[in-house]
């Protein structure tokens, strides 16, 4: 059995996503979909953030490579593995959280609607998708889920979103629960309309707002930096894209605001 603590072998991004499962309340029992080497789902044992958890991935080569893994640390009593194409062969009650981290947002947009996960007894998740973060965010909006927390990783050059949700069912009013965080955000933002809002935080993360992000004022000022490069070198006959530009110029200004607060 290794004693080594697995995060030594870990990115900060899965660090983090990992992390940011922990709960106060009752015991975890977590799905790791995608799991690749299985290093999440040994983590999350190890730190007691779960107390049994299945690793779960479409591909017998990292399945295989996670069964080995969870050999090496001695966790096969905690940890099992299964070949699965997203949550299709969890059975309900089996788990009560899900990771799903590292793939594309449309993917796990599809993954995600597949499988209907508050059937299957899943409560908490974290999600952390590699693309299409706006719309992913709606995405979740629309399930009926709630944004609790999000996160921002700087690792490899690259800017990485992962996100704190409850999984709820369709009698939630998750909508009130948002308007009440724009409110919030935007109090002192004067014209705005609520579309803008809705938009600012699909693009940059409404937790990532209120909590004052500091990697999200990097972010913001590369995000300026390369729009307005762009917008140097369009001519008038591109008058689209050079709206789409002003806009997202627009938000980053408001997003910004928030940040200096």
């Amino acid at each position: 059995m290794s004693r080594e603590d697995i995060s030594l072998k870990m990115s900060q991004r899965l660090i983090t996503v990992a992390d940011m499962l922990k709960s106060d309340g009752e015991a975890l029992k977590a799905a790791d979909v995608g799991c690749d080497h299985g290093y999440v789902s040994i983590y999350l044992v190890q730190r007691g953030i779960a107390e049994s958890v299945i690793a779960m991935d479409v591909r017998k080569g990292p399945l295989s490579a996670a069964d080995a893994n969870i050999s090496e640390y001695g966790l096969e009593d905690l940890i099992s593995t299964r070949l699965s194409d997203g949550v299709k062969e969890l059975e309900k009650g089996e788990a009560n959280a899900i990771v799903i981290a590292g793939m594309g947002g449309k993917l796990m947009e599809r993954l995600i609607e597949e499988g209907n996960l508050y059937d299957l007894g899943i409560r908490k998740a974290v999600f952390q998708p590699q693309s299409d973060h706006e719309e992913f965010r709606q995405f979740l909006r629309d399930k009926g889920y709630l944004i609790t927390d999000e996160r921002v990783v700087y690792e490899d050059g690259k800017y990485y979103f992962p996100m704190k949700v409850d999984v709820m069912d369709s009698s939630f009013d998750n909508k009130s629960v948002f308007d009440k965080t724009l409110e919030t955000l935007f109090k002192d933002s004067g014209d705005i309309k609520k579309d803008q809002m809705i938009r600012i935080c699909n693009r940059y993360g409404e937790c990532n707002l209120v909590r004052k992000e500091p990697l999200l004022v990097p972010y913001l000022d590369h995000g300026r930096q390369v729009l307005e490069s762009i917008l140097k070198s369009l001519d008038d006959s591109h008058t689209g894209r050079r709206e789409e530009i002003m806009e997202e110029l627009s938000d980053i200004s408001f997003a910004q605001k928030i940040l200096m607060r």
